[in-house]
């Protein structure tokens, strides 16, 4: 088994853009991805309906610190997520393969007080995408993700 990255998530419901500024300067992070998500609509999902006034809403970034990636979005982690602070902050897990990720995705459900958020699927960046509510409160998102260009 093999993970490719591990980051920490951050969800900031109309913030993000204002986060990357700042961590970019305070820790002189590169960043690497942006997609807002009318970019997301245009370039992966004609069909996504974006609430009016959230078109310009980063739906994904990467910020590179040193050999760590911070990773920021305005979206909410799952659809139903209601932001309040202290849940807008989960471990995004990326590994190379759909078997691995399915493993890891096993291996947290074997918890019995672990919680499944988002129970996998394929969708327009991920062959695999998966959410969990481990023991201790923490969302762990988990992907293999598909090629992208930018």
């Amino acid at each position: 088994m093999k993970i490719k990255e591990f980051a920490i998530f951050l969800a900031l419901d109309g913030k993000a853009e204002e986060a990357i500024q700042f961590y970019q300067k305070v820790f002189n992070g590169k960043l690497l991805f942006k997609i807002t998500n009318q970019e997301f609509k245009e370039k992966l999902n004609p069909k996504l309906i974006i609430q009016a006034g959230h078109e310009q809403y980063i739906s994904h970034s990467v910020i590179q610190i040193g050999n760590f990636q911070l990773q920021i979005a305005d979206n909410p982690i799952y659809p139903a997520m209601t932001f309040q602070q202290g849940n807008t902050i989960s471990f995004s897990l990326l590994t190379d393969d759909v078997k691995t990720a399915a493993s890891i995705y096993d291996k947290a459900l074997e918890h019995s007080n672990s919680a499944i958020v988002h129970a996998p699927m394929e969708n327009e960046f991920a062959d695999f995408s998966a959410v969990i509510r481990d023991p201790f409160g923490v969302l762990i998102q988990i992907t293999k993700e598909k090629p992208f260009e930018n």
